[in-house]
C-alpha cells in the first residue's frame, strides 16, 4: 500500500509540474484531462486488480527476433503450377508456398491448400515438396479454408 500512495503522490506531483509548464489552453487542458484519466486508471488497478497491469515491458532489453517470410505465389507460380500438375493433374489445391527464415537461417515452409487431400496424397505432396526444396523437416500444410494446419 505504502509503493501505491508514492505513486500516486509522484502522478499528482507530475501532473503539478506540467500545469506550471503549459500555459493556459488547449494544451494544459489536454494535459489536465490525460493526466487525471492516468491517475484514475492507475487507482482503479490498484483497489480492484491488487496492482495487476504490468508497465514493464517498456523496460526490457529484449529485441524482436529477425524473421523473414517469402511468398513462392509471388515470386514464381509455375513451381506452384507445376506441384499441382504432378500431383493432382492439373487441379489448383496447392495455392502458396511460403517460406519463414529465423535469425539462425533455419527454414519453415507452409503449404495453403485449397482443398483437404487424402493421406496419401498429403505423404506423396510432402515427398514432392521436400525434394524440390531439399527441406524434410518443417513442412506444415494449411488448409484454406478452415484456417486449420496439419503437420
Amino acid at each position: 500500500m505504502k509503493i501505491v500512495i508514492v505513486n500516486i503522490l509522484v502522478l499528482i506531483l507530475i501532473f503539478n509540474l506540467i500545469m506550471i509548464i503549459f500555459p493556459e489552453g488547449k494544451t494544459q487542458k489536454f494535459c489536465r484531462i490525460s493526466i487525471k484519466i492516468l491517475i484514475m486508471i492507475y487507482i482503479i488497478d490498484n483497489i480492484f486488480f491488487s496492482g495487476s497491469l504490468n508497465f514493464n515491458s517498456f523496460n526490457s532489453k529484449e529485441t524482436a527476433v529477425y524473421q523473414r517470410e517469402i511468398s513462392l505465389k509471388s515470386i514464381s507460380p509455375e513451381i506452384i503450377n507445376s506441384i499441382n500438375e504432378e500431383n493432382f493433374k492439373s487441379e489448383e489445391v496447392v495455392s502458396n508456398i511460403t517460406f519463414k527464415f529465423t535469425d539462425k537461417m533455419d527454414v519453415h515452409l507452409y503449404v495453403v491448400l485449397n482443398r483437404i487431400v487424402g493421406n496419401e496424397e498429403l505423404k506423396a505432396l510432402k515427398e514432392n515438396i521436400s525434394e524440390i526444396f531439399q527441406q524434410t523437416d518443417n513442412i506444415d500444410f494449411i488448409y484454406a479454408s478452415t484456417g486449420g494446419i496439419y503437420e
